[in-house]
C-alpha cells in the first residue's frame, strides 16, 4: 500500500473511532500530516476534500487559504 492510501485509510479508521465533537481535531490533524508529506492537499478523494473543505468553511477560510 502507498503512502496516501495508507494516510488515507488511518484517517477514515481513526474518525469511525472518534467522538463526533473529535472530528475537526481528526480533520485538522489529517491535514497538517498530508500537508507536511506531500507539500499540498492536492490528491485527496472527494469525500475526504468535502470534509476538509467544510472544516476550512468553519475557520473562516478561503479556498485558496488551504
Amino acid at each position: 500500500m502507498d503512502k496516501r492510501a495508507s494516510l488515507i485509510k488511518a484517517f477514515k479508521r481513526e474518525m469511525k473511532r472518534s467522538h463526533p465533537e473529535a472530528y475537526p481535531i481528526c480533520i485538522d490533524s489529517f491535514t497538517n500530516l498530508w500537508q507536511y508529506e506531500f507539500g499540498s492537499l492536492e490528491q485527496l478523494p472527494p469525500d475526504i476534500k468535502r470534509l476538509v473543505a467544510y472544516r476550512a468553511a468553519e475557520l473562516g477560510l478561503e479556498d485558496d487559504d488551504f
